[in-house]
């Protein structure tokens, strides 16, 4: 099939390689010439624009940092609505507000061009990987016609609901992710200041209540688990910009539907201090770093 993939940057570049591995024609774009680059050198063709990418494509997937990349890609000048055909399918894997999405998905529909929202987790590995979970939002029918290549991307793809619901899903997992990613920090610092072993505490943890995916997967101590960003210099993973956009997600919708929220506020406050002293690209697992009472980076 030829995919239209626009977004070729950190979490795009992998996904579309992975497509391409999986014999598929794709043509590609993002406006940064670098990132266009690396996807001609995994084997897609260049478009000129969006909307270039979704006239040559017979399916569009994009991947975009923010609400705003998302609408003006495909509703802006040069965008997919400009060059996709009536019928075409389109499925934004970005991680936005789930307004945003219904409201690109009317204006699509509005011109016979169909729309799901399919955010993913599972960071860079996975999308290198191509095991994914992707959560995804729309018509029952249109994710069975996605499906097939949404396969080469991930090993979970669940259909949550209607449009907008996958983007729900995601940030509802994010606000977990998060405030887990703060909490097992702040644990950690406590356990160092009394001097307990981390390598210890670890063992404790994960065999009692506060055991998390986000220790056992991508422990914030260097050291102890040999695939985690903390033994790469908290090289991503999933930075920690992207997590302070999406607990800011959260946050927000929790506020447009009147529902009290508590923690998610504060471990976004915390990761976006960690994004103001220079760590904001790093893994968002460096919160652990940031905490250090020594460190030139940690809040006074």
């Amino acid at each position: 099939m030829n995919v239209g993939f626009i977004g070729t940057g950190t979490m795009g570049a992998p996904m579309l390689a992975n497509l391409v591995k999986k014999g598929h024609a794709v043509i590609a774009y993002d406006v940064v010439p670098a990132a266009l680059q690396t996807a001609v050198a995994a084997g897609a063709k260049a478009a000129t624009s969006a909307a270039d990418a979704a006239k040559r494509s017979e399916l569009v997937i994009t991947m975009l940092p923010s609400s705003s990349n998302v609408e003006a890609v495909y509703l802006g000048a040069g965008g997919v609505l400009e060059g996709a055909a009536a019928g075409r399918l389109c499925v934004d894997m970005s991680t936005i507000d789930p307004s945003v999405s219904r409201r690109v998905a009317a204006a699509l529909a509005a011109r016979d061009v169909r729309f799901l929202d399919a955010p993913v987790s599972g960071g860079v590995p996975r999308a290198t990987d191509g095991t994914l979970a992707i959560m995804v939002g729309g018509d029952a029918r249109d994710v069975e016609e996605a499906r097939p290549v949404l396969a080469c991307l991930g090993a979970n793809i669940i259909h949550v609901g209607p449009t907008g619901s996958g983007e729900v899903a995601k940030i509802c997992n994010n606000l977990i992710a998060g405030v887990a990613a703060v909490a097992v920090s702040e644990a950690f610092r406590i356990a160092e200041g009394f001097g307990v072993d981390p390598k210890t505490l670890t063992d404790v943890i994960s065999k009692s209540s506060g055991n998390t995916w986000v220790m056992e997967h991508m422990h914030p101590v260097p050291g102890m688990v040999a695939k985690a960003p903390a033994n790469r210099d908290y090289a991503p993973g999933f930075m920690t910009d992207l997590m302070t956009k999406d607990l800011g997600l959260a946050v927000s919708a929790a506020r447009d539907l009147r529902v009290p929220v508590f923690v998610a506020p504060a471990a976004q406050q915390v990761l976006r201090l960690a994004s103001s002293h220079g760590l904001g690209r790093k893994d968002f697992s460096v919160v652990y770093r940031f905490l250090t009472p020594s460190s030139s980076q940690a809040p006074v």
